[in-house]
């Protein structure tokens, strides 16, 4: 029976563990765990840059949908106040003082006797800021608004002042429905000053008469902003 001898034992077992040499094992381990880590690291990386590209997508039109919102905002804020100031020109429109009316009452409301030698209105308008009252629990704020004052003055003759005519003209101003209705009392009209002394009519040397004046005022109208 021949006998075989392998003279490259001895390299074959060296290569052997060197094949089974438990660091180059470690070494391949590493490597793997280290390209898994790097491709995770890949992966993050592409996951924030798709992130970032839909962030800066959504940010850009949130950016937009705001200045649209502002802009709408806007107008509706500027629509309430022209609809604001509409309605107080409405209101001032219907509710404003007019001059013909008055002097048609006026008209109606002449005496025999009595000669109106001036007539001046004075109507006023004073603004008035926002105001705070009171304190605590009772503290209240009144708006502003501007209040609207009107005055008569009424220089006038009598050219019968023995009967004392001026009496019954201002009872007449003071009973005519328009002056009752806007004065809201009888005694709307008051002599201003004293009557005049007996003066001669230059038309008519024999007739005497007087001068006096009577003034009245209509009660402050408010009216808001």
């Amino acid at each position: 029976m021949p006998i075989r001898i392998n003279l490259l034992a001895e390299a074959q077992a060296a290569e052997e563990l060197r094949r089974k040499d438990p660091v180059k094992r470690a070494i391949w381990i590493a490597g793997f765990f280290v390209c898994v880590v790097l491709l995770w690291m890949l992966k993050l990386q592409l996951d924030i840059y798709f992130t970032q590209n839909d962030f800066t997508s959504i940010d850009k039109r949130a950016t937009e949908i705001n200045a649209k919102y502002a802009a709408v905002t806007n107008n509706l804020i500027r629509t309430a106040q022209v609809d604001q100031k509409l309605a107080a020109l409405d209101r001032l429109t219907t509710n404003r003082f007019l001059w013909a009316p008055l002097l048609n009452a006026f008209q109606k409301s002449m005496v025999e006797g009595i000669q109106i030698t001036r007539l001046s209105g004075d109507q006023r308008y004073t603004k008035e800021d926002p105001r705070t009252i009171g304190s605590g629990s009772s503290r209240m704020t009144i708006p502003g608004g501007v209040v609207e004052k009107i005055s008569l003055h009424i220089e006038a003759r009598d050219m019968n002042p023995n009967e004392q005519g001026y009496t019954k003209y201002k009872e007449n101003l003071g009973s005519c429905d328009y002056f009752l209705k806007r004065l809201k009392r009888r005694d709307g009209f008051v002599l201003d000053g004293t009557l005049s002394p007996p003066s001669a009519d230059p038309s008519d040397p024999s007739r005497q008469f007087v001068t006096f004046a009577l003034v009245s005022h209509f009660p402050e109208v408010r009216r808001g902003e």
